[in-house]
């Protein structure tokens, strides 16, 4: 049996059809491949095609970044036996495996000129009856034909809508940050495994050779928003890589994402240079994600950068404190501030000088706030009881201002407590 053949069925390259011979076939987008096809979404040296057996052909994947499906699935690092049929998918191209075609078999004339002994024996010729039966036969299969003919034709069926091409589903990544230099380097990683395991490590050393992982199987809710982030359409439009010159020779700043479809792969790397508006903004709704799942949303920053980020929050938190006669709400907002630059520095040891400040900050606003919350509800308390209904009204309105989180159970009380005081004045009226 002959062994079968590679036909390319769609681009440039289309009805081209290669063999596989015994040295095998090397595609990829270098002209040093058997089969080079300059297509971006290839590497440089893509998959192997080899002979198998004395009639069969394997492919193997060269480690190329968006991969080599079969069939639609990816194919692995393992050689993978084709069989007639199957569909090969490398970037933009597809190649089918075809096998052994059938040979048309050429018919033969006798003129007579050969030796009798050569020539096959002569026919019996038929009876004059016979060729009369043929001349009928041929007379009533002209006459179908013509009555066939006249017949109105039906009107030719639409052609059907070709179906649209169905959105690809996400079913691994890996979402790696390096920012080094040449005092350290920190690395941040997010990864979901093909079983939806989110998984987060971060590295900074030796600034404090910290090593944190975290993991979580993600709900089926979780996993659908993760899948809607890194959507198929979110980054087929993204160059595979958008590189610049960083001006220290020795600082390394970088972001990588590495995603595999369920009929396609896609790796898309910034180095040393501004991120795209489009890459950013998935960027920053992944690392969101990992915040809100695995609540570890401080991790994924160096040391530096949390002291930073502190300090920033204290300020505000300062500000908030100096106007917290100013309007009612600046008081709960020092608190929350200072809540935040506790929750930078949490992961960060030894606490730096920033912390102590937050921590003073956070204890005396906090005390404050109970005491000016007690008062004012005692005040909204005392209108309630005395039915000025009015004055309860003012009073609760000023506590949900001094409260505004409504997940703080003093917010959801007087909230109640204003509720029945307006179906009060309503009712009186």
């Amino acid at each position: 049996m002959k062994r079968p053949e590679l036909l390319i069925t769609n681009g440039a390259f289309a009805d081209r059809r290669f063999v596989v011979g015994e040295a095998g076939l090397r595609l990829g987008r270098s002209s040093s491949n058997d089969i080079h096809i300059p297509d971006e979404e290839l590497s440089r040296n893509h998959c192997l095609f080899e002979p198998s057996g004395e009639d069969g052909i394997r492919v193997t994947d060269l480690a190329s970044a968006n991969g080599t499906y079969l069939n639609g699935k990816p194919l692995g690092g393992e050689p993978v036996e084709l069989h007639v049929g199957d569909l090969i998918e490398v970037g933009t191209t597809v190649l089918r495996v075809v096998g052994e075609e059938l040979n048309a078999v050429p018919g033969v004339v006798d003129l007579g000129l050969g030796d009798a002994a050569d020539r096959p024996p002569a026919r019996r010729r038929r009876s004059p009856f016979a060729n009369v039966l043929w001349g009928f036969a041929i007379l009533f299969a002209a006459a179908a034909i013509y009555v066939v003919l006249k017949m109105p034709s039906a009107a030719p069926e639409a052609p059907s809508a070709a179906p649209a091409e169905e959105e690809p589903e996400l079913r691994e990544a890996v979402y790696e940050k390096v920012d080094a230099d040449s005092e350290g380097i920190f690395r941040y990683e997010m990864s979901l495994s093909p079983e939806g395991v989110l998984a987060v490590t971060v590295d900074d050393v030796p600034k404090e050779n910290r090593h944190l992982t975290r993991s979580e199987p993600l709900s089926e809710r979780a996993l659908a928003e993760l899948r809607e982030i890194l959507s198929w359409k979110a980054v087929r439009d993204l160059d595979r890589e958008y590189a610049g010159v960083e001006p220290d020779p020795h600082a390394l700043r970088s972001w990588s994402l590495k995603l595999v479809y369920s009929s396609r792969a896609r790796s898309i790397r910034v180095v040393n240079t501004q991120e795209p508006e489009a890459f950013r903004v998935l960027r920053e709704r992944l690392e969101a994600f990992s915040k809100n799942q695995l609540g570890i949303w401080a991790l994924q920053y160096s040391r530096e950068k949390l002291i930073a980020l502190a300090e920033d929050a204290i300020t505000l938190a300062r500000s908030k404190w100096d106007d917290r006669d100013v309007q009612h709400g600046n008081l709960h907002g020092a608190v929350t501030a200072y809540r935040e630059a506790l929750f930078y520095l949490e992961t960060v040891n030894p606490k730096p000088d920033a912390h102590h400040v937050a921590q003073r900050g956070y204890d005396e606003a906090c005390n404050e706030l109970d005491k000016r919350y007690r008062d004012q509800r005692f005040l909204a308390d005392r209108a309630i009881n005395l039915g000025q209904w009015e004055v309860a009204q003012r009073e609760l309105t000023t506590l949900l201002e001094m409260i505004p989180d409504r997940n703080d159970e003093r917010n959801r009380e007087a909230t109640a407590k204003l509720v029945d005081v307006e179906k009060r004045m309503k009712g009186g009226k």
